[in-house]
């Protein structure tokens, strides 16, 4: 994907949860689309659009609607260099290791967006913090699932792509698939 095309994706998810994502609310809960987005593209492409996107992104949208300037921007920024560091150590075609992925990092955003908040001096307990957290947690991880599904097809070649340069092996003159 293309710088213009990342950013173009980024602003879109900006004004989705922005608008419609606030009407998606489950028990006072709503999915966070520039943190999965944020999470994919850490996971997905070799380039770190989803690192400095998502941190752009986040800032201004603690500009926008957050107490504090640059929490958003942190914790995402978090999020997204778990998913750098796991995409070496696991494969990024696959839909387990996403899952498995986007849970964490979205475990790891809501940590680290709790603690700079408590280091702030918000008086919520941790107990008032984890009541929601399942549900964020599991909406934030389903909504990075399909937006992986949803990408990764312009990552991952598959064999009618013109550079595909897989799928036989030579052994002992007879090619095997």
């Amino acid at each position: 994907m293309r710088t213009r095309g990342a950013v173009f994706f980024f602003a879109a998810a900006f004004v989705i949860q922005a608008t419609l994502l606030r009407g998606a609310a489950f028990d006072g809960v709503s999915p966070n689309l520039l943190l999965s987005a944020a999470i994919v593209f850490a996971f997905l492409y070799e380039k770190p659009y989803g690192l400095a996107l998502g941190a752009a992104f986040g800032l201004l949208w603690d500009l926008n609607f957050g107490i504090y300037v640059g929490v958003s921007a942190i914790s995402v920024m978090c999020a997204a260099l778990a998913m750098m560091l796991l995409k070496r150590f696991l494969n990024h075609e696959l839909v387990l290791p996403a899952l498995v992925g986007a849970l964490m990092a979205s475990a790891l955003n809501n940590a680290v967006y709790w603690g700079i908040y408590k280091l702030l001096g918000i008086p919520h307990s941790l107990f008032y913090i984890l009541k929601p957290q399942l549900t964020l947690i599991a909406y934030n991880t389903l909504l990075a699932l399909a937006l992986h599904l949803v990408l990764r097809r312009g990552v991952i070649r598959h064999r009618r792509d013109q550079y595909y340069k897989g799928g036989f092996r030579e052994v002992g003159g007879f090619r095997f698939l």
